[in-house]
């Protein structure tokens, strides 16, 4: 019997494969409805997968436009796919929230192994009322990283385009998110980085982690600069006072997003 390859990639399939194991399209047996092969063996025709086929194709571009970035922040703006940047930001607040639902989950562990030292109803209702705190405080942290991320991002798009206001430069959504993400994805690589310390060290990791999210805070505040700056600006506004409002209403919003997730 002759060999039998992929149609999509050309590997060798072994026979009766439902999948090719190399690019896992889908094989698809054709059979005669008396069970009969036709010329007596099955032909193979591929159905690729291409939902998986094109993620698969996506998130390839992605880490390496997200390397690139890492590299050369300043010469990784343009890429062929427009969500690049909305994925970092979306990671940025998935690596937030784990990050907060991991220490939280190890502060209660912390509390359940002192009430079980103490014993007893009162060390148990007391240990049931701080974890309650505990878990009722990360769930506004959560809140308030999330809000912040989408804050950052739209007031670094407004203050853009009024930054150019006149010149006729188009600031297109996408283009200026993959542009600020390309600026500050070394945060989220260090976020990834805080995230696997904790997930190995726990608690102990805290305060390395602050030291790192340090520099997270500053690389943020610095890509947020240069976003807004890069490139031609208006004559109608300066550049430096453009900036000035620009970190005013990033500290007014901060404010107001942290009152606001205190009383959600």
């Amino acid at each position: 019997m002759s060999a039998k390859f992929c149609p999509k990639c050309g590997n060798e399939l072994k026979e009766g494969a439902k999948f090719c194991p190399k690019c896992g399209a889908q094989i698809v047996q054709n059979v005669q409805p008396n069970g009969a092969n036709t010329n007596g063996a099955q032909n193979q025709n591929v159905v690729p997968n291409q939902s998986a086929e094109q993620a698969k194709n996506y998130a390839k571009d992605f880490f390496k436009w997200f390397w690139s970035s890492v590299k050369h922040p300043s010469l990784s703006g343009k890429t062929s796919n427009k969500y690049f940047g909305l994925t970092s930001f979306v990671a940025s607040a998935v690596f937030a929230i784990l990050s907060i639902m991991l220490i939280t989950s190890k502060i209660n562990g912390a509390i359940d192994l002192a009430s079980s030292g103490l014993g007893g109803d009162t060390a148990s209702s007391l240990a049931s009322v701080f974890q309650n705190l505990v878990s009722d405080g990360a769930g506004k942290v959560e809140l308030f990283s999330v809000l912040m991320i989408v804050a950052f991002v739209a007031l670094a798009y407004g203050f853009r385009a009024f930054a150019v206001a006149g010149t006729g430069e188009k600031t297109d959504f996408f283009e200026f998110i993959n542009k600020l993400a390309a600026y500050t994805n070394i945060s989220v690589m260090l976020s990834a980085i805080m995230f696997l310390f904790l997930l190995i060290g726990g608690l102990i990791a805290l305060p390395l982690n602050m030291f790192i999210f340090l520099f997270v805070v500053i690389n943020d505040l610095i890509g947020f600069t240069y976003a807004i700056i890069d490139g031609e600006n208006s004559n109608k506004f300066d550049k430096l006072y453009v900036l000035l409002l620009a970190h005013l209403s990033l500290i007014i919003v901060f404010f107001i997003v942290f009152i606001k997730s205190l009383t959600a």
